[in-house]
């Protein structure tokens, strides 16, 4: 088992990708990099099987064959505990409206400024206020 939080991104896009692993990591975040949705599902299958479950999952929303969409899903399904973040260019209010009612915790619309990144990441990570 992983002592530190397991983020699961996936972009087609290797540039964003990228961008956002390092950045995660740069947090501390322990992060898999997925090239596309298929490839985020088949991990987190394995996953699932296992002890090493994913606390969050960043995944961009329209990907060739799955999407984000299909991503927050399967998630729902598998490991509803796992909150999603979806990331989009195409974010108009329908899609907001959809990614919610599937369970998505955040959509965050490209382009975007990585602090309000990490402030949606903060929360779906600790989404408990705290007193303090």
């Amino acid at each position: 088992m992983r002592d530190s939080t397991l983020v699961l991104v996936a972009d087609d896009d290797q540039a964003m990708r990228s961008m956002l692993g390092a950045s995660l990591r740069r947090r501390g975040l322990d992060v898999d990099e997925c090239r596309d949705g298929t490839e985020l599902l088949e991990r987190l299958e394995s996953l699932r099987l296992g002890d090493d479950r994913p606390s969050l999952v960043v995944s961009d929303l329209r990907m060739p064959d799955v999407t984000g969409l299909d991503v927050v899903h399967w998630i729902g399904r598998w490991l509803p505990e796992v909150p999603v973040i979806l990331i989009t260019a195409f974010g108009d209010a329908q899609t907001h409206k959809r990614a919610k009612a599937l369970g998505a915790a955040a959509v965050i619309d490209k382009p975007f400024d990585l602090e309000e990144f990490h402030e949606h990441v903060a929360r779906a990570l600790d989404p408990i206020p705290s007193d303090r």
